[in-house]
């Protein structure tokens, strides 16, 4: 069953549309309570990924310990930093958009700027450069989870941070989607950040054999540990990826690539997704939860070439 209810109402159902006009369904999961949190956020720990690259291993080193040796450019550490803001008034609408230049990311900054969010976005060195989003009227700032030491300076005067980037193809996995994560995440809770969304994938917890499922669950479960005030969105696939994997090869009469597997997907529209991500922000009631999207019919590979 679906309502079209707005993020004001109470985010027990399992089943619902956050607004009206959406196409996308929410279903909610349980997780640990306020109380649970907060002595969560107190027991929080460094974290790493085993020599084998597959299961992350938490550190013995308290938080502490594991930021103050990340430093940004000037060589002030984390915990510097953070001190010399202590006091200061931070807008509740400064936005940090992480892989502000992918597919879900330019939606959310295009989203979070038509909303009257002020949006920050960090950017790498790429062949492409970023100028669209600073044409829109976002600002950018050089960072890169593959440099820990680029995060502290990124992040002062944030209020939430949106974390919607992800490997690129000729990058490991391991490097940005776990470590990178972890340091960002690190900083995040170091430098006070109010808000922290991050985006994870359906069922990750069901399919540890997936090397990325299985980074995506063990990141849930290190920002549920983490104290930050976190809202996740597992995702299912987005309609854009549809596009360029189906629909152009198959007009350009090229083969397309798939499988029988009768798995289905429901896909969504990323600029639901950013609608949906900048109504819970506009919501106490979103924080502390895991939220799953999915668009309104699920398609196997078959069914999308048909």
């Amino acid at each position: 069953m679906q309502a079209h209810l707005s993020l004001s109402g109470s985010v027990s159902c399992h089943q619902r549309v956050l607004e009206p006009g959406m196409r996308s369904v929410v279903r909610h999961a349980g997780l640990p309570s306020a109380d649970t949190r907060g002595s969560q956020r107190r027991a929080f720990l460094g974290a790493r990924l085993s020599p084998a690259g597959a299961r992350p291993a938490r550190s013995s080193r308290p938080l502490r310990m594991v930021t103050r040796a990340a430093e940004d450019g000037e060589g002030r550490s984390v915990d510097g930093m953070a001190k010399a803001m202590g006091g200061a008034q931070v807008k509740k609408n400064m936005i940090l958009v992480v892989g502000a230049t992918g597919t879900l990311g330019r939606q959310v900054v295009r989203r979070a700027l038509d909303e009257g969010y002020e949006v920050r976005c960090t950017v790498r060195p790429r062949q492409n450069p970023a100028d669209f989003l600073r044409d829109w009227g976002a600002t950018t700032v050089k960072a890169d989870l593959n440099d820990p030491s680029s995060l502290p300076a990124a992040l002062v005067g944030i209020h939430t941070v949106i974390d919607c980037s992800t490997a690129r193809p000729e990058e490991p996995t391991n490097k940005i989607d776990w470590e990178g994560k972890v340091a960002l995440i690190q900083t995040a809770q170091a430098m006070g950040i109010q808000r922290f969304v991050f985006y994870s994938i359906q069922n990750c917890e069901k399919h540890p054999e997936v090397p990325l499922m299985l980074i995506k669950n063990r990141t849930e479960e290190f920002l549920r540990k983490s104290g930050l005030n976190f809202t996740i969105f597992r995702l299912c696939g987005f309609m854009q990826a549809i596009i360029g994997n189906y629909a152009v090869p198959i007009l350009e009469d090229k083969q397309v690539w798939g499988t029988s597997d009768q798995t289905k997907t429901a896909y969504l529209d990323t600029t639901d997704v950013a609608r949906m991500t900048l109504a819970s922000l506009r919501s106490e009631a979103t924080v502390g939860e895991t939220l799953t999207l999915a668009g309104p019919d699920a398609y196997t590979v078959e069914g999308v070439i048909e």
